[in-house]
């Protein structure tokens, strides 16, 4: 008689967890589920049934699982062992669980700024965000934290303190009590907030973050621009004549679409090496491995190196060691020198022990103006046009699919001689 109890028990058929078997009372049973777990519990609930028919009702029904009904047994076991629950009036595990519900609840409802800003810093952390993001929270927490103090519990913020900590005028709570708070600082600031109180909620410190519908100033959209054919083959040249290092940075800007950050971060653990590449022949492409704690990316990823690129790195490439190895001042310095040398218009006051004419040359007004990563926006827009793809160019360039058809579509006119495609392909061509 007991075979029915191997005969109701779940079974995995063809990937799916299934019950199929005859029994007393039951009869034939034939019944899938969506995972082990609700399978287990159908499972017990047929045996128990069957149980009870057959003891004539002797049997208690029970929903629990096998597992479920051990960790109950043990834990009665430990609270038998210590006689100090019973002396709390705590004799079952309903009395149990609710004494620890309200120790959870009274933890909750004390979180501090410093504890959740602590907890926010280890969750980013485990997340693989970068040291430098990591220090830019740590420093707006602390930030927070002096103008209300360590202990000010998180359930206590409203919406007007939020308002008044990011506007900071006379008598408001705030860092910049006093201050002509620009628009972008505000938002910037806010945007933190959300971060800090959306994590909250997410921990169930908080019902509601005291950012939901406060606005920020919002941000103008940036100017996208990419070089010409002409002014690539100037900043190439201009790098090259300087020294290998510039002719890394800028290359790899230009042609993989690299940023700033990922080239020079202020961390020296964080920087990019040589040993990042790897180089092949024939058809294969070579590659670039931008590891997730580096720059703003939170994940690997690897990018195709165009042909024209090798070439350019071959003189200089090395077997291992970081490509860039001067500090964030003396780099600022050089970076200054060969975007005046290309003509644009820089403050030479980094550079004017470089070249201190130049220097003095520089400032003026008639020349053009450099726009903020030009190099990387000129690599994906070029790249784009050639492989009209976006999702290809995002994982590429890592960004989104919907900042690449935003922001880079459609942006490169051509020539009377070459259409843009053409243009495009001649951008990859420059060595």
């Amino acid at each position: 008689m007991t075979d029915y109890k191997h005969k109701l028990r779940p079974r995995l058929i063809n990937g799916t967890w299934s019950i199929q078997g005859t029994a007393p009372l039951v009869g034939r049973v034939r019944k899938t589920f969506p995972d082990k777990s609700s399978a287990e519990i159908s499972s017990q609930k047929l045996i128990t049934q069957v149980e009870n028919h057959l003891a004539q009702g002797t049997i208690r029904e029970t929903c629990l699982t096998q597992v479920q009904e051990k960790d109950a047994e043990q834990a009665l076991h430990l609270m038998a062992q210590h006689p100090v629950f019973e002396q709390a009036g705590i004799t079952c595990l309903t009395d149990l669980v609710n004494h620890s519900l309200s120790k959870v609840i009274a933890l909750v409802q004390n979180m501090t700024l410093d504890s959740a800003g602590a907890k926010l810093l280890h969750d980013l952390k485990t997340r693989g965000r970068s040291v430098d993001y990591l220090d830019q929270i740590r420093q707006k927490i602390g930030k927070l934290c002096r103008v209300y103090g360590d202990d000010y519990l998180v359930t206590d913020f409203t919406k007007d303190m939020i308002r008044e900590y990011i506007r900071g005028d006379q008598g408001d709570r705030s860092p910049f009590l006093g201050k002509d708070v620009s628009k972008t600082t505000r938002t910037n600031e806010l945007i933190f907030l959300r971060v800090f109180f959306n994590f909250c909620k997410s921990m169930d410190w908080i019902d509601e973050s005291p950012c939901q519908d406060v606005k920020g100033y919002g941000k103008s959209k940036r100017e996208i621009k990419c070089l010409s054919n002409y002014e690539t083959r100037l900043f190439i040249n201009i790098a090259r004549d300087h020294s290998e290092v510039s002719l890394a940075y800028f290359a790899l800007s230009l042609f993989a679409g690299l940023r700033p950050e990922e080239l020079r971060p202020k961390s020296d653990k964080e920087r990019l090496q040589w040993s990042d590449f790897i180089w092949r022949t024939g058809d294969s492409k070579s590659t670039l491995a931008v590891t997730y704690h580096v720059g703003k990316v939170t994940s690997r990823r690897v990018i195709e190196l165009p042909d024209n690129l090798v070439e350019i790195l071959k003189p200089i490439r090395k077997e291992s060691g970081p490509i860039i190895e001067s500090s964030y001042s003396t780099w600022r310095g050089i970076h200054d020198y060969i975007r005046a040398k290309a003509g644009y218009q820089v403050d030479g006051y980094h550079f004017k022990h470089i070249d201190p004419e130049l220097a003095k040359v520089s400032k003026d007004e008639s020349r053009p103006k450099y726009v903020r990563d030009v190099l990387r926006h000129s690599a994906i827009t070029y790249r784009l046009e050639i492989r009209q793809n976006k999702d290809e160019v995002a994982n590429w360039s890592g960004n989104s699919p919907r900042i690449i058809d935003e922001h880079y579509r459609a942006l490169v006119k051509g020539t009377k001689a070459l259409d843009p495609k053409q243009y495009a392909q001649e951008y990859f061509d420059i060595t």
